[in-house]
């Protein structure tokens, strides 16, 4: 990461941990909670919550309670997403995954406090922004959706049983555009949003987001074939019953699939002008990545 990135990931970081110190959460509970929301990541869909505020005027610091809450979302995907009955993991960001390290019970009942208490924090963020333009229901409500019955968890849904399923372009799109694509467009949505922005330039960063949102899952199933444990800090190959862009064009059609998309992207945000610049900035990292 550049050093805007490196910068905005520690204030994420700072903030996550200060967070994770005040809970309140009880013995039994406190510390996979603490565990799920400090673990290392690269925090990209908090950065993107700062980087569409920023290219709308607002400064970083305004803006940590929709980061952490969009981070705390991911957090709760994630625990969920590892469990026995989903994918079974047993590695997430170079460590054991939450149930095998205290248990089932504890890992779901983490990630739906974690779920929950993101509201919250967008509720917060929201109050001391008062971006007259956009009332505190349409903003969450754009986080709501991101994650209910037509976003991550309706993504998540089809691809868990997606084996023996037509291998198209459209239900793979449907798969991730829920998965990864629908909390990316909430992401770059609230911190526009919360930075008063038109209801044009938000449309243009939508689009930026939904095909950022899209590239990045794909890249995700490029490193699921030729990554490692070891650079990744997660299990691989653990697509390989499901519906990938890999085995729809193979890893090199895959990888220019992922760069057209990062190319809409950055044309969907050509005329935001410099402040601007880190969004295109982190389209070409998502492009870039290797783990």
């Amino acid at each position: 990461m550049n050093e805007y990135f490196a910068a905005r990931r520690a204030l994420i970081d700072d903030y996550l941990a200060k967070l994770a110190s005040r809970t309140g959460a009880p013995r039994p509970l406190a510390p996979p909670i603490t565990r799920a929301m400090t673990s290392a990541g690269k925090r990209v869909r908090g950065i993107l919550v700062l980087a569409a505020g920023e290219s709308v005027g607002v400064k970083p610091e305004k803006l940590l309670d929709a980061a952490a809450a969009m981070e705390l979302i991911h957090a709760s995907s994630l625990v969920l997403d590892d469990l026995p009955a989903m994918d079974d993991a047993q590695l997430r960001r170079g460590a054991p995954t939450l149930h095998r390290e205290f248990g089932e019970d504890l890992a779901i009942l983490s990630a739906v406090a974690l779920l929950n208490h993101s509201y919250g924090l967008v509720v917060k963020s929201h109050a001391a922004l008062n971006p007259r333009q956009w009332p505190m229901a349409q903003v969450l409500k754009r986080v709501v959706d991101a994650v209910g019955w037509d976003g991550t968890i309706a993504g998540e849904a089809v691809d868990l049983h997606s084996e023996g399923s037509t291998l198209d372009f459209d239900t793979l799109e449907f798969i991730h555009s829920r998965k990864t694509g629908a909390l990316f467009v909430a992401a770059a949505a609230i911190g526009a949003m919360m930075g008063n922005v038109s209801p044009a330039a938000l449309g243009r960063i939508e689009v930026f987001a939904k095909n950022l949102g899209l590239a990045f899952q794909i890249t995700d199933d490029v490193l699921d074939v030729t990554g490692s444990p070891e650079v990744l800090g997660k299990d691989v190959g653990k697509d390989a019953q499901r519906l990938t862009f890999v085995k729809l064009a193979g890893v090199d059609g895959a990888r220019k699939l992922s760069e057209e998309l990062v190319e809409t992207s950055l044309a969907a945000i050509a005329n935001l002008g410099p402040a601007a610049k880190p969004l295109r900035d982190l389209a070409l990292l998502v492009r870039d990545r290797v783990s």
